[in-house]
Formats: C-alpha cells, sequence, structure tokens
C-alpha cells in the first residue's frame, strides 16, 4: 500500500519520464477493486505529455480489461474535456475496454468523428471500428507498448549517463 501511495504522488511529479514510470508501475502493482489508483491512472488520460497519456491508456486497458463499467466511466467523463489529448486518450482507452453492446459509449465516441482536432477525430473513428468487433464480454487487455526502462535505445539520454561524465 506504501509503493501505490509512493506511486500516486510521483504522478504529479514536473518530468514527464518520471510521471509515465510512475503510471506504469500504479498500473502494475493496483488492483482491479482498488478504485482510488483507478481514479489517479484516469486523472493521467489529462497529462499535458503525451507518453504518460499513453502510459494511463495501456496500463487501465491492462489493468481492468474489456467491459470493466467503472474505468469505461471514467473515460466517458473526459470525452468532452478542454484538451484535445485528452480527449483522445478516453477515446483511446474506450477502443480498447469498450464493447459493441454499449450503444451510448458508441453515440458518444461517433460525436468525436465533429471535434474540432483532427486526431481525436481520427482516433474516433478507429475507436468505432474495434468496438464494433468487441463482443461483450470480460477479458484481459495485453499491451504492445515498448517498455521505456532503456531510453538509451529510445533515443533519450539517461540521468546514469550525466553521472557517469562527471
Amino acid at each position: 500500500q506504501h509503493a501505490i501511495e509512493l506511486e500516486k504522488t510521483a504522478c504529479n511529479d514536473r518530468s514527464w519520464i518520471v510521471r509515465k514510470a510512475a503510471t506504469d508501475s500504479l498500473a502494475k502493482t493496483a488492483s482491479v477493486d482498488d478504485l482510488a489508483s483507478l481514479r489517479k491512472l484516469a486523472t493521467m488520460l489529462e497529462d499535458f505529455d503525451p507518453l504518460p497519456r499513453m502510459a494511463a491508456i495501456y496500463g487501465i486497458a491492462e489493468l481492468c480489461g474489456v467491459g470493466h463499467r467503472k474505468a469505461i466511466k471514467l473515460a466517458e467523463a473526459r470525452l468532452e474535456h478542454r484538451d484535445a489529448g485528452t480527449r483522445q486518450a478516453c477515446v483511446q482507452l474506450l477502443e480498447k475496454i469498450a464493447t459493441q453492446d454499449m450503444t451510448e459509449i458508441v453515440r458518444k465516441v461517433q460525436e468525436r468523428l465533429e471535434d474540432e482536432d483532427e486526431h481525436v477525430r481520427d482516433s474516433a473513428y478507429y475507436a468505432l471500428e474495434a468496438i464494433k468487433k468487441t463482443a461483450p464480454e470480460r477479458r484481459r487487455w495485453i499491451s504492445d507498448l515498448p517498455d521505456l526502462g532503456d531510453l538509451d535505445r529510445l533515443g533519450f539520454e539517461s540521468s546514469d549517463d550525466e553521472e557517469e561524465g562527471q
């Protein structure tokens, strides 16, 4: 429990790398019935940086799986957020966890096809395609996102390199 509280605090760090890592860690250590952690992950959908948002999308999808009503409600509540990145993240999360029998969710994602932001519109199109194919069942969803543990491989300089140079 103490580790989860530390992860929640780290989600507010100034560094996007720390926020992304904390979001990944929180998603892995929280349980599906830990609503406080699920709410914190949903808050990360509102992060101003895209990588912590993506970590929240995949983290919630993996933690909750397809058809998890609370996760769907948390994404639905942010579909009309003032920030286009948040709207897009919520559409992308619904792409992974909503099912074809959720007519109200389908309608709300369809509304995003008229969004002022082209990225939200594109994501809504692909989300609708995926939702139409997802049968109403409860199942786990597994990420295909790369592990960002090796930042050098991804083209980011790690703090370890800075220390070695001194």
